[in-house]
């Protein structure tokens, strides 16, 4: 997964989430995170790994900013382009077959999505 043309990772500075969202409407939506090297692994609910079939992928990614006082909720800055947070607008979709899939996908942040 790239952001800008550069690697997104996630881990203690970044929270990145790829949910998969059944085309169809029916079912519950399969959720992951995005490790340190930039990978991630889809579950459904308590289940790793999603049924085979066609879905919609949406993508988030956000900056984590420590508090500035002891004991203060640490705050985010957005990175991806919210678009991509919508499953009607990300663009994302992909066909799940039986046993290992990998599925890569290149992302803009909304500032560089303003200067287009």
């Amino acid at each position: 997964m790239t952001l800008d043309g550069q690697p997104l990772v996630g881990g203690d500075a970044v929270r990145a989430t790829v949910y998969y969202y059944p085309e169809g409407g029916s079912g519950a939506p399969a959720v992951g995170l995005l490790d340190d090297a930039g990978r991630y692994e889809i579950a459904t609910g308590s289940k790793s790994g999603v049924q085979p079939g066609a879905y919609i992928v949406t993508v988030s990614a956000t900056k984590i900013i420590p508090p500035k006082q002891p004991g203060e909720a640490p705050t985010g800055r957005p990175l991806t382009a919210r678009k991509y947070a919508d499953p009607r607008q990300s663009g994302f979709r992909v066909e799940v077959e039986p046993g290992s899939n990998t599925f890569d996908f290149d992302l803009e942040s909304q500032s560089q999505m303003r200067r287009r």
